[in-house]
C-alpha cells in the first residue's frame, strides 16, 4: 500500500464471534499514548522510595536464598538444611544493610 491518498493509518476489525472484535492495524503506526503523571504528594515521596528500594531488596534476597537452597540440595542429602545458617545469611547480605529488623537467630 503506498500513501498516495494521505492514509495515516488502516485499522481492520478482526472477530471470531459475530460480536465486537479487536483492532488490527494493517498499515501506520498506532498513536503514542501520553505517560499518566504519577499522583502523589512531596511529602511521601521519600517513603515511598524507601519502600519500593525495600521491596526490590527483598526480591533479590529471596531469589538469592531460593537459588543456593536448590543448589544444597541437589548436592547433599538434606544439604538445605545443613547450609540453611550460610544460605540465609548470604541472601540477608543482599539486603545490604536493611535486614537489621529481620535479625534471624536460627540455631
Amino acid at each position: 500500500m503506498s500513501n498516495r491518498l494521505g492514509l495515516k493509518r488502516a485499522v481492520v476489525l478482526r472477530s471470531e464471534d459475530s460480536l465486537g472484535g479487536y483492532p488490527e492495524t494493517i498499515y501506520g503506526k498506532r498513536g503514542k499514548r501520553k505517560k499518566k503523571k504519577k499522583k502523589q504528594s512531596k511529602l511521601l515521596s521519600p517513603w515511598e522510595k524507601s519502600v519500593r528500594s525495600m521491596a526490590k531488596k527483598q526480591v533479590k534476597a529471596t531469589k538469592t536464598y531460593l537459588d543456593r537452597h536448590e543448589t544444597s540440595n541437589k548436592k547433599k542429602k538434606n544439604g538445605w538444611l545443613r547450609d540453611l545458617n550460610k544460605n540465609v545469611s548470604k541472601s540477608l547480605s543482599k539486603l545490604g544493610g536493611a535486614y537489621s529488623i529481620y535479625k534471624l537467630n536460627l540455631f
